[in-house]
């Protein structure tokens, strides 16, 4: 359970007495605003997962806490309101509702923010919290051209659309205090100090290691924010919590108890753990698919794992298969599955089968021969029991795939070498494999691809 990648775990048994100071620095930080470390926490690196927590001297069983955080020691929309300095950065009557941006990405500029102050000044409330966060994250995002060029349309829309908005906030956030200078070094914001490089790494460190906090229960001294964010304000950074590696396995639920933040285990794979023994949380019910492009890792037969597909998959097997490629598919069949979201939800799960979306598109494409939009409405919201007669397409569907993402890690393998994103977009098309591989076998498919 938890992150597959070699490199981090080669890195995570070699970790440097850096890291081992600033965790203690961590100790010594949160002690003094309150914590009280109940549950007997500590860092330790295993081979699955590198650096995670677990506890020397308890052992835990469902309903038990976790960890008790004070609310004081998180980083949340109360924190950047209460901070003077960083608010008179950003110039309210420059604030355009067309132009707004998540919080996810305010958070990111304030992490910048209390780093530049560390590496100026060294008077950073945050020091010892930010030399534990990654220096480097294993997204596909972060993949070099190369491997992109090998990753599968879906992964690449991903990160397309990633690259896309941040990109969007990093120029609004220009536009708001780029030609402010700091007044420790005299260097100018977003053009020497929150450059868009730094400002990347900084969205990924809150988009893999915030946690969810409902706004409501927090006293945010002001609303200087108001007018810039677009979206809630419902997360926050948790320092030490968010070194708990996520597992498909257990069950957690988050709550605020008075002015502390209480993760609570509920469901575990055994009665009880064991004293040393890695400790998990829940991230939610996710997907490979999810944890990969937004956490950079991966789970080994994730309970919650399904294999989508996309109409341009379908597309691409029509083209691709000798037997498909000879029948005519009337446009007006794609328009309608377009205009009526079809296309979306369309995926095959081991124990589910294939999904019901998928079922109506592949009976739509190639058992349907009217294309006439009210006979394709009757048939597409109709009776279920006329979708079961889609096998053999979805026999070629899945083949398909098979094949498909098996070119996609031979080309990764030409490369000379893989970044450590690339290594895991690499595992991740090889688990995709499987999964589909066993997906054949469970539906008794042959593969006639």
């Amino acid at each position: 359970m938890g992150r597959t990648q070699r490199k981090r775990r080669q890195r995570a048994n070699q970790q440097s007495s850096e890291d081992r100071s600033s965790l203690r620095d961590l100790y010594v930080q949160l002690h003094s605003q309150g914590w009280q470390n109940e549950t007997h926490l500590s860092v330790k690196s295993y081979p699955q997962t590198g650096r995670g927590l677990c506890s020397k001297t308890d052992t835990f069983s469902a309903e038990d806490e976790l960890i008790r955080l004070p609310i004081n020691s998180l980083i949340s929309i109360a924190t950047l309101e209460s901070d003077e300095d960083f608010k008179d950065l950003f110039n309210k009557d420059l604030f355009d509702t067309d132009a707004r941006i998540s919080f996810q990405a305010l958070v990111a500029c304030y992490l910048m923010h209390q780093k530049h102050l560390m590496d100026c000044s060294q008077s950073s409330n945050y020091a010892a919290y930010l030399d534990t966060l990654p220096r480097s994250y294993t997204t596909p995002y972060f993949c070099c051209i190369p491997e992109l060029q090998c990753l599968p349309e879906a992964l690449l829309e991903r990160t397309v659309s990633q690259n896309r908005q941040i990109k969007g906030y990093y120029e609004i956030i220009k536009g708001l205090v780029g030609f402010h200078k700091c007044n420790c070094c005299g260097q100018s914001y977003c053009q020497d100090i929150w450059t868009l490089a730094e400002y990347r790494l900084a969205y990924f460190a809150v988009n893999t290691r915030s946690v969810y906090l409902s706004s409501r229960f927090l006293k945010k001294p002001s609303s200087h924010f108001q007018g810039l964010i677009s979206g809630d304000t419902n997360l926050a950074l948790a320092p030490f919590l968010d070194l708990f590696n996520h597992s498909d396995s257990v069950q957690t639920t988050a709550e605020i108890h008075g002015q502390h933040y209480v993760v609570t285990l509920k469901d575990l794979p055994s009665p009880k753990t064991n004293l040393y023994d890695q400790l998990f949380i829940s991230y939610g019910a996710l997907p490979n698919f999810k944890l990969l492009t937004e956490y950079g890792f991966w789970l080994e037969r994730n309970a919650h794992d399904y294999f989508e597909f996309s109409i341009l998959d379908i597309e691409h097997l029509i083209k691709q298969n000798k037997k498909l490629s000879t029948e005519t598919y009337h446009r007006n069949i794609f328009k309608f599955i377009k205009e009526h979201n079809l296309g979306d939800q369309m995926f095959v799960h081991l124990e589910d089968g294939c999904s019901h979306n998928l079922r109506v598109v592949l009976h739509l494409i190639f058992k349907q021969q009217s294309y006439f939009p009210n006979i394709l409405n009757q048939i597409a919201f109709g009776d279920v029991d006329q979708f079961q007669d889609v096998q053999p397409e979805l026999n070629y569907l899945v083949a398909h795939k098979i094949v498909e993402y098996g070119v996609f890690v031979a080309e990764l393998d030409k490369l000379p070498r893989l970044t450590e994103s690339g290594s895991v977009a690499r595992s991740y098309l090889l688990e995709c494999i499987r999964y589909l591989k066993v997906f054949q076998a469970a539906n008794s498919i042959v593969d006639e691809e």
